[in-house]
């Protein structure tokens, strides 16, 4: 998916680690959500999860994007920053 000046990959996971409200681990569905600076998907910026019952309400694709968009509209900057690198 394109987002703005980036490249995102949604992949499914059904193993994210997560602590609940108990303290106990356990491990949710959910998708790993990766960000890219250009559309071969060689320079990612960023990596994160998604778990369901913690960043997302539900194991559904549209609600994985919307997160992922959210972030990037929240990192933009930072992102800016990092895929362009001032050469001297």
């Amino acid at each position: 998916m394109r987002y703005k000046d980036f490249y995102v990959r949604i992949t499914p996971d059904k193993y994210i680690p997560r602590v609940d409200k108990k303290g106990d681990k356990i491990l949710c569905e959910g998708f790993l959500i990766q960000i890219f600076a250009y559309k071969n998907e060689q320079d990612e910026i960023d990596n994160f999860s998604a778990a369901v019952g913690f960043e997302i309400l539900e194991n559904s694709l549209a609600e994985a994007k919307q997160l992922a968009k959210d972030f990037i509209d929240c990192e933009n900057k930072i992102y800016q920053i990092d895929s362009n690198p001032i050469v001297t």
